[in-house]
């Protein structure tokens, strides 16, 4: 079996595997210690700061000093606990004191407390002989109070009452053979709805529906564009929407996930301008001054614009900690008190950002004695260690090195607990709904999006087409790629990255799971 000197292994067969050979250097482990140095010091702070102030600190929240904001500052976290408990929120709507959370990986919808009591969960829908959601995403609140949820695997938007009981499917003009795939939607001042639509992979667009549930206007295709200026109009999974104002003059804000910005439109589909976004985003929401809030789900943070578009501030930043983000997805606002509720889906949990004025309404406030500091500070000291030897080790997988396990019944060895798999986001809807060997392929992969810039550069150096050079991107993030393509395999390993193919991972990874 020939080598090249790094012990990368080309077979007979022209398969390739690095086993493993571009591991961390002896300097990328010293830079992870002072990052974990950083980590406990930062750790240590928030203990100290939430001794003495009954309140976990705010993180991150940068200001344009041309324009005076009133800035939002971390309040609290809820997450359910046991059965109630949240796995990837993705949605999040509010109806007077309810929150409403999609539960994406449970299939369900999420009913809370605006404090994060939970009430009670729903999802059993009559559509045809199906009888429960599948892949509930995004979900908005209608003017009568009703409940309604887009339901990506079934192609479907369905209403709900407000305790959830189901009331009907909604169906475009009233044509139940109409195929389309409703995503994101909102309602505006007027009561019309919008619904971006993702149904056809060439023609993904924006609907506007009167209360009568006839389409007013409709506009857009697919592309995906190189700059964030080109192609008005066109769409590459439009994974938000939010209108501000009525009539001819309101503006419609459309986040164009894949294509890294915001497009601003008329109700009637007339282009106005475009926001050129830090990285992905998706959930978008305005508070009472009308200030265009967006979540940036590969930046994991919230960004804030003007009515022009600029950029306001932005707040939040990746990790597991108060007020830190891994891959947030939607936001919702709460008239009553302006507060911003936020999925944070990665961190399984839904955070609450507002101005910090008194205390915050139903949440149990903490004694004043500060005796469990030292032991929570030793706790610290321990918790980026274990939070690092609990890490799962993950793996950027192409369709082809999945297909082959499922083939070769090996699905089982995927699902360990210390694996986490990540494909891209186009990839994980080919596994929307399916199972092998008993377990759920769409809780098993998780799609995940690439960092467009990353791809750029790798389209630059290697001169691969667009779709690889995401892949790529992802795995030069994760150190490692899972594919049977030799080709990819190749830029891959030009890349630094590790790379195994179905018997070289099953060698490596499988036997100790025997």
């Amino acid at each position: 079996m020939p080598s090249d000197g790094l012990d990368t292994q080309y077979r007979g067969d022209g398969s390739l595997s690095t086993n493993g050979s571009m591991a961390r250097s002896r300097a990328w482990r010293i830079a992870l210690l002072v990052a974990l140095s950083l980590l406990l010091a930062a750790l240590l702070y928030v203990a100290y700061y939430y001794s003495q102030n009954r309140r976990a600190p705010s993180f991150t929240f940068s200001t344009n000093a041309s324009e005076t904001v009133q800035p939002l500052s971390y309040l609290y976290s809820f997450a359910g606990t046991g059965a109630t408990s949240m796995t990837r929120p993705t949605g999040v709507a509010i109806d007077g004191d309810r929150c409403y959370v999609t539960d994406f990986a449970y299939r369900t919808v999420r009913a809370y407390t605006l404090d994060g009591t939970y009430l009670f969960g729903f999802g059993d829908i009559k559509d045809g002989s199906v009888t429960k959601m599948n892949s509930p995403v995004h979900i908005a609140v209608g003017p009568d109070n009703t409940i309604w949820v887009t339901d990506r695997a079934l192609n479907a938007l369905y209403v709900f009452d407000r305790n959830g009981k189901f009331l009907r499917k909604f169906l475009p003009n009233g044509d139940a053979s109409y195929k389309w795939g409703p995503l994101a939607l909102t309602f505006g001042p007027n009561g019309d709805l919008y619904v971006t639509d993702v149904g056809d992979s060439a023609k993904h667009q924006v609907f506007v529906f009167g209360t009568d549930g006839k389409v007013k206007a409709q506009w857009g295709s697919t592309e995906q564009v190189t700059m964030a200026t080109d192609s008005p109009g066109k769409f590459s999974f439009p994974n938000g929407i939010a209108v501000r104002g009525t009539g001819a003059d309101a503006l419609v804000f459309v986040a164009d996930g894949d294509n890294r910005r915001i497009q601003e439109f008329r109700p009637d589909g007339t282009f106005v301008s475009i926001i050129n976004t830090s990285g992905t985003p998706r959930g978008v929401a305005l508070d009472a001054q009308g200030h265009l809030f967006v979540v940036d789900a590969l930046a994991h943070r919230v960004d804030l614009y003007n009515d022009a578009g600029g950029s306001l501030a932005n707040f939040g930043e990746n990790g597991v900690g108060p007020g830190q983000f891994s891959f947030p997805n939607d936001i919702a606002f709460n008239t009553a008190d302006g507060h911003a509720f936020i999925t944070d889906r990665d961190n399984n949990q839904v955070q609450v950002w507002g101005a910090l004025v008194g205390e915050i309404p139903g949440i149990t406030k903490i004694t004043p004695d500060t005796a469990w500091v030292p032991f929570a500070l030793a706790a610290l000291v321990l918790l980026p260690l274990i939070l690092l030897a609990l890490r799962p080790r993950k793996f950027v997988a192409t369709p082809d090195f999945i297909d082959g396990m499922i083939a070769s019944e090996n699905v089982t060895q995927m699902a360990a607990r210390r694996f986490r798999w990540i494909v891209t986001e186009k990839d994980a809807l080919r596994y929307v709904g399916k199972s092998a060997e008993g377990l759920k392929l769409d809780e098993l992969l998780h799609g995940e999006p690439f960092s467009e810039s990353d791809a750029a550069a790798i389209r630059s150096k290697l001169g691969v087409l667009a779709e690889p050079s995401q892949v790529l991107a992802m795995a030069k993030r994760a150190h490692v790629l899972c594919t049977e393509d030799i080709d990819l395999a190749r830029f891959a390993v030009a890349l630094g990255i590790d790379v195994y193919d179905r018997a070289s991972w099953l060698k490596r990874f499988g036997k100790k799971l025997a």
